[in-house]
């Protein structure tokens, strides 16, 4: 469900064509940040503007002035985006809320408060407790649910991690019991399936014949079911998956599943409005059309139970995009932000419990690769994503009350993420030519500038007279094991490595003293195809392949890498005031 809305919103090329909207010269940026990721967004007049324009579409949307695909009397829906250094955690950067003309029961006022259930959004909550619980996720299932233990089982349970339970890959069941509903019986046999005595249905979970399944009742019944696929073929969707992740914290640590909930994330970051469902009438946005609210999901809430807000949705985002002091560390949350899996459209890809996309146009007029990390969810009468694109330091959420809310969650997504993401890249580079400029030092000169293509495009590098990129492309062309023709632009790309150094004679000459950070960027060699001359059947799409992450660390000189930059900030304003080329023993001051 969530691959289709995306679908609609992500126009892609194939992969072998995408890399001929991006600049010649440049084939294989690097993953992650092409520059560093904005801190101004909060402050900026386009963005503001950009805000405002958001604004007047919804408005107009609302009030039936333009068409739209959903039925707005009956579709309540809030949306917020989030940035890095905003005022507050659950502040968002832009939000929007409205409530359905139709609606009677609930809040009489949407905001950034009001409750709605958020369905499968449930599962990345419930997969961030298994990565805080530090458990190893590599750890069968069955050590910690012996039940699932037995000899000649349709399904090999000791041999589904629950890393694969989180991502999708333990080829379990994705239910048990429901979505069967008993009083539908009639109608699969008028449409030719057996009649059969009620004993051949599952003992509980079937809705119109039985009640919920307990514990055991859940274990027994996935004993003797039947998987989706062997384990780790492929991704398939399963949400009871969650709920054996539940079963195996609660007895590691001793608390169910609420309680976790409940110490872990809810009160570390005060989010006040979300839990495992029933919610509070008062609060909640609750849609004329049929719905869920209010009901007692069990065991079933970590795959799909819980109820939030776009303030504590934004919380959480925000939490991730600057990690929280108590949640996880930055290079915990960049290993969680990858794909285990793949689907067949090379636009697409699984994580834990990721729904990403990888995104050729988000940017049109400085288009490049950008991952998209979303998890969307579904419950009766609700729809709902929340997203990550780590590589801006953003992120954002849409909540819909209403029957076919997913029309509208897809147009209130693709108007936000269209209107705002091409002026974020703008304030990207804005922010980026503070870097740009000319460096100078009494041994050497550096200049680099912010243009149309990707990163920071070093244009010229000396040391003593000579010139170090001529030097670069020779060094490159000589090495022993053939690595291809280095691209004629060199571009630097940040690392996100930084540390705080003491200033020195030898790196500081102008801040008197100030304390200095330095980052470290790295050049990419950027390797270009050659033409070869052949009569031998060929892959095209090969042409498209990207290699200049094999090259990092190519070439050499006393002990340094070639291809790490240096750039020296102070630490209080952040200003750029110099660079350092650690091979060339270079420390240059920024002159302009």
């Amino acid at each position: 469900m969530s691959f289709l809305s995306m679908s609609k919103f992500i126009h892609l090329v194939l992969v072998v064509l995408a890399f001929s909207s991006i600049s010649d010269a440049v084939k294989c940026a690097p993953d992650g940040p092409l520059l560093p990721r904005p801190t101004t967004l909060h402050s900026s007049p386009k963005i503001a503007i950009a805000k405002e324009s958001i604004k007047r579409l919804l408005d107009k949307a609302t009030s039936g002035q333009l068409i739209v695909p959903w039925t707005v009397p009956n579709i309540s829906f809030s949306v917020a985006f989030t940035a890095l250094n905003s005022p507050s955690p659950s502040t968002p950067l832009f939000e929007y809320h409205h409530l359905a003309t139709t609606n009677i029961n609930g809040t009489k006022h949407v905001d950034g408060d009001s409750q709605y259930l958020i369905g499968s959004i449930s599962k990345a909550v419930s997969d961030l407790l298994l990565l805080k619980s530090g458990l190893n996720v590599n750890d069968p299932i069955t050590k910690y649910l012996p039940e699932l233990k037995g000899k000649n089982l349709p399904i090999e349970w000791d041999q589904i991690t629950l890393k694969s339970l989180g991502d999708h890959l333990s080829g379990m069941p994705g239910y048990y019991g429901f979505p069967e509903i008993y009083y539908l019986i009639p109608y699969f046999q008028a449409l030719g399936f057996p009649e059969l005595p009620v004993t051949e249905w599952p003992p509980c979970n079937v809705i119109g014949l039985n009640t919920g399944c307990s514990r055991k009742q859940l274990l027994d019944g996935f004993k003797k079911s039947h998987g989706m696929s062997a384990v780790n073929l492929r991704a398939s969707y399963s949400s009871y998956s969650f709920t054996l992740i539940s079963y195996a914290l609660q007895v590691a640590t001793g608390k169910n599943y609420s309680q976790l909930l409940h110490d872990e994330l809810l009160i570390p970051l005060s989010m006040k409005n979300t839990g495992p469902s029933p919610g509070n009438d008062s609060k909640a946005v609750i849609p004329v059309t049929d719905n869920s609210w209010g009901a007692d999901y069990g065991d079933s809430v970590p795959g799909g139970g819980l109820y939030s807000s776009t303030n504590d949705l934004t919380t959480l985002l925000n939490s991730l995009l600057n990690p929280h002091p108590t949640i996880l560390p930055r290079s915990q949350i960049l290993q969680w932000l990858k794909p285990t899996s793949f689907t067949t459209s090379l636009q697409t890809a699984v994580g834990l419990p990721w729904e990403i996309y990888r995104s050729q146009n988000l940017t049109p007029a400085h288009a490049h690769t950008i991952d998209i990390y979303t998890k969307a969810g579904a419950a009766y009468g609700y729809e709902g994503i929340i997203g990550l694109i780590e590589q801006y330091g953003v992120g954002f959420t849409v909540l819909t009350a209403g029957a076919k809310g997913q029309e509208a969650q897809s147009a209130v997504m693709e108007t936000m993420l269209a209107t705002l993401m091409p002026i974020v890249e703008e304030v990207t580079r804005d922010e980026a030519k503070s870097y740009a400029g000319q460096y100078t030092g009494a041994e050497g000169h550096m200049s680099t500038t912010v243009d149309n293509g990707p990163g920071l495009r070093l244009t010229s590098l000396t040391r003593n007279g000579s010139d170090i990129i001529s030097a670069l492309h020779l060094l490159f062309d000589s090495q022993g094991v053939s690595l291809g023709r280095l691209s004629d632009e060199l571009r630097l790309y940040p690392t996100d490595i930084s540390h705080e150094v003491s200033p020195t004679p030898k790196r500081d000459t102008e801040n008197r003293g100030n304390v200095l950070i330095e980052e470290d960027w790295r050049l990419q060699y950027d390797i270009q195809d050659e033409e070869i001359k052949s009569d031998l059947p060929r892959i095209v799409e090969k042409e498209g392949l990207c290699f200049g992450w094999i090259t990092g660390d190519a070439i050499f000189y006393a002990g340094e890498a070639v291809d790490r930059f240096v750039f020296v900030k102070e630490k209080g304003s952040g200003k750029v005031v110099g660079a350092r080329v650690p091979a060339l023993r270079l420390n240059l001051t920024l002159s302009s």
